[in-house]
């Protein structure tokens, strides 16, 4: 890890930590020192350094292209952690430029295959086939990712300072036990055809692990 990374990661540990406790399961099916994308699914702004909390590797991530125009600050902060701007349309070309010559360099990349923030954790949109093209044309494994509580614990913490009552009734609620980063077992592109329907198919396929890995989440 850079330097660069360690000291970002440190910064958002210390502003996370005493609000959100966070749960780390699987931590052992991350690809030590080589190529990876790290496919989750994505449900709040804070995803991005919820896993790179959760990783033990430094990570570069897909960014909406909106999201660099916010403010010069907010732009800074996003490039210092590693962000890349995916733009609309056309653009996207040029990312997926990007990622594939970061996976050249054994980097690991984090990608929201729903495309945009989901509103219910439980229930996936359909993913998007373009981290299938990254794992499939660069063969490196795909890492399934569950983000699960993290709505329930931000709210449940925003809500003490609100109403009382509200922090008594969240309180039972039993995802606001906390937030919980998943990761699955690697997913191997070494047999599946470099074409659309492949990088479909291995799209299905993570997207089903995911599915499952937030099922046993809300089981636990």
């Amino acid at each position: 890890m850079r330097l660069r990374w360690r000291l970002g990661r440190g910064i958002a540990y210390i502003l996370v930590k005493p609000f959100l406790r966070v749960r780390v399961i699987g931590q052992d099916n991350l690809q030590k020192d080589s190529a990876q994308i790290l496919a989750a699914n994505h449900c709040s702004h804070i995803d991005p350094a919820l896993v790179a909390l959760a990783s033990t590797q430094e990570i570069y991530f897909m960014a909406k292209e909106e999201l660099f125009h916010i403010s010069r600050f907010f732009k800074w902060l996003i490039l210092f952690w590693n962000a890349i701007p995916l733009p609309r349309g056309t653009g996207a070309s040029e990312a997926l430029k990007k990622c594939s010559s970061l996976l050249s360099q054994g980097k690991t990349i984090l990608i929201f295959p729903e495309g945009t923030r989901n509103k219910f954790e439980e229930l996936l949109l359909p993913f998007k086939p373009g981290f299938g093209f990254l794992a499939v044309v660069n063969q490196v494994p795909i890492i399934p990712v569950a983000i699960t509580g993290v709505r329930e614990a931000w709210n449940g913490k925003l809500s003490q300072f609100i109403d009382k009552d509200i922090k008594r009734e969240r309180s039972t609620v039993k995802s606001n036990n906390g937030i919980t980063v998943k990761f699955g077992e690697p997913v191997f592109p070494n047999k599946i055809a470099k074409n659309r329907d492949g990088y479909e198919q291995i799209a299905q396929i993570v997207q089903k692990d995911i599915e499952q890995l937030l099922k046993e989440s809300y089981a636990a």
